[in-house]
């Protein structure tokens, strides 16, 4: 069948209302300062302005506050902050908006003080090449759909090998805005979401939790424009009710050994602009575990990564595990712009309704010629499993209706537990082909 409509209205004022799902619960604010104990009221930044809109229900001024990091990249970690007292500011408003947003929950819990980690910036990478891994097949159980309760013994992301360390300590905080370039975060429990707004932002070995109110483009992280990050070995939860756990509408993004979970769509891709390079673009997602989506929030139509149109892009080596017969582990749609130079390698996937597309159908599925392209996309030694439907997906693995403008570039992709090459087609079930 068609698909579904996928695509989310997210206008420059509705999306500044997204960011403001991250803020108006809760009230870290992480903007550039030298002071280093904040305990009485601060003026919040210049470019968080104070709003006129009335509080939210069940918050109070006093759960807001400003936290302050040096400039230059110096990283806030757990012996910095024990010395922090938060304080009460203003609502906080991010860029424009029409309206309220829907209040999060605020968390101020206790704090245990984690060791100060190494400092270090992430330096913004060249766009990908098309270099792809050979790794020959599994063996034994990690063949077979037991392969799901073993994850890391099998070599793929799952339980144990993403999200934070074991053992790993917290420093507590709530509704956290990036707004200072080269900022490190380490050990950090946020409730309330991290905003970027920030370039060459790392977040690392945290456990970051939002309530979006199922806004569709609300996220547990979300990447301004302009901004940039890493994010790796962070558990990010949407709680059932957010639409993605890392919405990328910056220059440039890495995630790498996440756990993401509790959302409807794992990681977005938005461009900012339709037609515009540079926002939604140059991203890199490897090693992360994507799992226990919902139907709960945006449109209730699952994918694991998705985009409406981004460039220069690489998905290696991740396991994605939609339990739904829809969407999809991968899609790559191009209704905001053209699709170009993806990378999709050596990934472990399973469910949707088709396991995955990368389909051009601007400005239509029924005549796509004249509007935005699907170009350079190859599929390498993806590995799909029959642990969920016979199909892979409830449907099969590649989307039959629809497909990148200049056509399938597959290598490698086999069905894990029967060994069969999938190329050239979907896989077949009893003689029949999965369509």
């Amino acid at each position: 069948m068609a698909p579904s409509p996928r695509i989310i209205s997210l206008s420059s004022g509705a999306r500044a209302l997204v960011v403001l799902t991250a803020l108006l619960g809760g009230g870290a604010v992480v903007a550039a300062a030298a002071v280093p104990v904040v305990q009485d009221t601060v003026q919040p930044p210049a470019r968080v302005a104070a709003a006129s809109t009335s509080a939210a229900p069940g918050t109070t001024a006093a759960d807001r506050s400003v936290l302050p990091l040096s400039s230059g990249g110096d990283e806030v970690s757990g012996a910095a902050s024990t010395s922090m007292t938060d304080s009460s500011v203003a609502r906080q408003q991010l860029r424009s908006a029409t309206s309220a947003a829907p209040a999060l929950k605020a968390a101020a819990a206790g704090a245990s003080v984690t060791a100060d980690a190494p400092r270090g910036t992430w330096k913004r990478k060249p766009p990908p090449t098309t270099t792809t891994t050979t790794t020959p097949p599994p063996a034994g159980a990690c063949a077979t759909a037991k392969v799901w309760a073993t994850l890391a013994a099998c070599g793929w992301p799952g339980p144990g090998n993403t999200g934070y360390p074991a053992g790993q300590t917290f420093v507590a905080k709530s509704a956290v805005v990036v707004q200072t370039d080269n900022t490190v975060i380490d050990g950090w429990k946020v409730t309330g979401g991290i905003v970027v707004s920030a370039k060459n932002v790392t977040i690392r070995n945290s456990w970051v939790t939002n309530d979006g109110g199922g806004a569709s483009g609300s996220a547990v992280i979300f990447i301004e424009a302009g901004a940039s990050a890493t994010i790796e070995h962070t558990t990010m939860d949407g709680l059932n009710h957010t639409h993605a756990c890392i919405f990328h509408v910056g220059t440039s993004f890495r995630a790498v050994a996440n756990d993401c979970k509790g959302i409807n769509d794992g990681i977005f891709m938005w461009s900012d602009t339709p037609g515009a390079d540079g926002t939604g673009d140059n991203f890199t997602i490897q090693d992360n575990w994507l799992h226990a989506f919902t139907t709960n929030a945006a449109n209730g139509h699952i994918d694991g990564i998705q985009t409406e149109g981004a460039k220069n892009g690489v998905i290696r080596h991740n396991t994605i595990d939609v339990a739904a017969g829809q969407d999809s582990a991968i899609a790559l749609w191009n209704s905001r712009k053209s699709v170009d130079n993806v990378v999709i390698d050596h990934n472990l996937m399973q469910g949707g309704g088709f396991a995955t597309y990368a389909e051009d159908y601007s400005p239509s599925e029924s005549s796509p010629a004249g509007g935005y392209s699907v170009t350079r996309v190859s599929y390498t030694n993806n590995v799909f499993s029959t642990s969920r439907y016979g199909c892979v997906g409830q449907w099969g693995v590649w989307y039959t209706r629809g497909k990148p403008t200049d056509g399938w570039n597959r290598t490698g992709n086999y069905v894990l537990e029967t060994g069969q090459k999938i190329d050239s087609a979907n896989p077949s079930v009893s003689g029949q082909l999965c369509t």
